[in-house]
C-alpha cells in the first residue's frame, strides 16, 4: 500500500514539472516575440528621429531663407520709398498737373 501513494505523489510531481515547463516554454516564446516587437518599435523609431531631425533642418533652411527675403524686402521699400519721394520732389520742381499745362 505504501507504493500506490508514493507513486501518486510521483505521478503529481511528473505532471506539475509538466505544467512548469510548458508555461516557460509559453514564457520564453512570449519573451522572444516581445523581443521582436521592441526591435521592430526601435527601429521605426530611429527612422522617425532621422525624418524629425530632417524636417529640423528644412525648416531651419526656411527660417534662413524667409529672413533673407525680408530683409530684401525691406531694402526694396525703402529703395521705392526713395525713388518715389525723388519723383514726388521732380513733379513739384516742375510744377503743374504732370501733363505740360500749367492751369
Amino acid at each position: 500500500m505504501t507504493d500506490i501513494p508514493q507513486s501518486n505523489r510521483l505521478d503529481r510531481i511528473e505532471q506539475l514539472l509538466l505544467l512548469t515547463t510548458t508555461a516557460l516554454g509559453e514564457t520564453a516564446k512570449q519573451q522572444q516575440a516581445n523581443t521582436q516587437a521592441i526591435a521592430q518599435v526601435t527601429a521605426r523609431l530611429d527612422q522617425l528621429t532621422l525624418k524629425v531631425d530632417g524636417l529640423t533642418d528644412d525648416v531651419g533652411l526656411l527660417t534662413d531663407y524667409f529672413q533673407t527675403v525680408i530683409a530684401n524686402a525691406e531694402s526694396d521699400r525703402e529703395i521705392f520709398q526713395s525713388e518715389i519721394r525723388r519723383i514726388w520732389e521732380y513733379l513739384l520742381q516742375r510744377g503743374g498737373n504732370g501733363n505740360g499745362h500749367t492751369g
